[in-house]
């Protein structure tokens, strides 16, 4: 009888034991809700920091010296997504310094989202664009040097 007492309560802490650990490696599952929306264009920051506006201030995003660099991105419900940015024009000038323009043109782009571990996947064609989650703030880090874009950040309207 003693026997039964004592494997009883070592086959449950067993049970739990695996229990837990293995929903220690389950993805996490995210609310899409989350992400479903519009999106605002919030930053796009450059490296190195320019004095864009020529009021005497370099920055590393660009909104605060260029008014008319704007975003919208939009996220669907049905797993859609498309987005509207005004292009612009970035000519090297000489010594780490950029001319940085709005043009009279906007790129429109969409395609299809996937949300997992707190990641949004936008997949355009066979191109992928990744922006992690924090908050109401999506940002997609690429880390490249003027003329490319060291991040993007979008703000959830």
């Amino acid at each position: 009888m003693k026997k039964i007492k004592v494997l009883i309560p070592l086959i449950v802490f067993i049970f739990i034991f695996q229990a837990c650990s293995s929903d220690d490696n389950a993805p996490i599952v995210d609310n899409n809700d989350a992400v479903v929306g519009t999106w605002n264009l919030a930053e796009l920051n450059i490296n190195p920091p320019q004095d864009i506006n020529g009021d005497g201030n370099s920055t590393s995003n660009i909104l605060t010296e260029l008014p008319c660099a704007t975003g919208t991105l939009e996220i669907n419900g049905d797993g859609t997504w498309s987005s509207t940015v005004v292009n612009l024009e970035i000519t090297t000038i000489t010594g780490g310094l950029f001319d940085i323009r709005c043009s009279n043109t906007s790129n429109n782009s969409s395609g299809v989202w996937q949300f997992q571990n707190s990641q949004l996947s936008l997949f355009l064609n066979s191109t992928l664009f990744l922006y992690n989650l924090n908050g109401n703030r999506l940002t997609n880090t690429t880390n490249e040097d003027l003329p490319g874009f060291m991040s993007e950040v979008y703000e959830k309207q």
